[in-house]
């Protein structure tokens, strides 16, 4: 008899899944994979006419195991389509059995979120101010649902090159009860945030050294390559303590952490992963320092969001059991 296999869409996985259970989901996952109880290896990443495909791998012991297919298309932008696309499968590890198949765009979204929201635990500044998103795309309403479980304030600025995309978000997040402003530019927002969060396909840097002041955190989901920048030399040089989803997926995939430490303005033993810091093994905010959270993504964090939905749906009798 052939297995059967659980499709779950993104619509039902939006309305199945609890942003608590999924902070709490990923906190662990991170945690494993910073005491190296995991098998996560680096991602495999094709570039391909200026586009950037990869391929996500991991094993959670007595858990289980996933893969995750990611595609990032900048100009579906202009298409009307999702520049990020994504599926994420689930396999038996006894007899390798693929059991699920889920919509990798909401997996990604609701993961990355998830992790910027453990930053924000540990690292935000504890006087509440103003809470910054530069872009105002997909994934930055996931990383302002996100924040809330943290940090609790309803002061909003943000700011996007398209003014029609950051007017839908500010409505979208006034309906939240966001009291929301834009900011005129990049330096105002930065300058009148206490949490800043980058969610752009910046090329060059965008955040600048000479714009930060002592307690504030800065959290940069973008320019995940080695050739793209979203803090200049400078910011790096005045962060206090910077802090990252994996210290070797980041030198080898982020420019923000590569360059710096290529160019000796950061040592890289300096670098603290956000999984020491809640297992408690390296410290979190300390005083007024400035603090960074540089993410570029881990497949942990994809199978551990994947089995919680697997999970769920299983219980509830959500998704489409079909014959593979």
């Amino acid at each position: 008899m052939s297995p059967s296999v659980l499709l779950v869409s993104g619509n039902e996985i939006e309305n199945l899944m609890d942003l608590n259970l999924v902070s709490k989901a990923i906190e662990d996952a991170l945690i494993k994979f910073s005491k190296r109880e995991t098998l996560t290896p680096e991602r495999t990443v094709m570039r391909i006419k200026g586009n950037w495909w990869a391929v996500m791998q991991s094993y959670i012991p007595s858990e289980g195991i996933g893969v995750k297919v990611v595609s990032q298309i900048p100009e579906n932008f202009s298409r009307g389509l999702p520049t990020i696309q994504a599926v994420t499968l689930l396999f038996n590890e006894s007899n390798g059995e693929l059991i699920g198949i889920f919509d990798g765009n909401i997996l990604t979204a609701l993961r990355t979120g998830a992790a910027s929201a453990i930053s924000i635990k540990y690292l935000a500044p504890k006087n509440t101010g103003p809470i910054g998103i530069i872009g105002t795309g997909y994934q930055a309403k996931y990383q302002l649902k996100f924040s809330s479980l943290f940090y609790k304030t309803r002061e909003l600025m943000i700011f996007d090159i398209n003014k029609n995309r950051e007017n839908e978000f500010k409505t979208w997040a006034e309906s939240l009860g966001y009291v929301v402003s834009s900011a005129n530019s990049i330096e105002e927002l930065v300058k009148s945030s206490k949490v800043v969060i980058e969610a752009t396909t910046t090329k060059t840097p965008i955040i600048l050294g000479e714009w930060l002041d002592d307690d504030k955190h800065i959290i940069s989901i973008g320019a995940h390559s080695l050739e793209e920048r979203a803090l200049d030399d400078e910011a790096i040089k005045k962060i206090g303590k910077i802090v990252v989803d994996s210290r070797n997926a980041t030198l080898n995939e982020a420019g923000d952490i590569a360059e710096p430490v290529k160019k000796g303005i950061l040592d890289f033993e300096d670098i603290t992963e956000i999984g020491e810091i809640a297992a408690g093994k390296k410290k979190g905010r300390e005083g007024n320092e400035i603090t960074l959270f540089k993410s570029v993504g881990l497949a942990v964090e994809d199978v551990a969001v994947a089995l919680l939905a697997y999970n769920i749906a299983k219980s509830k009798g959500l998704g489409k059991e079909i014959i593979f």
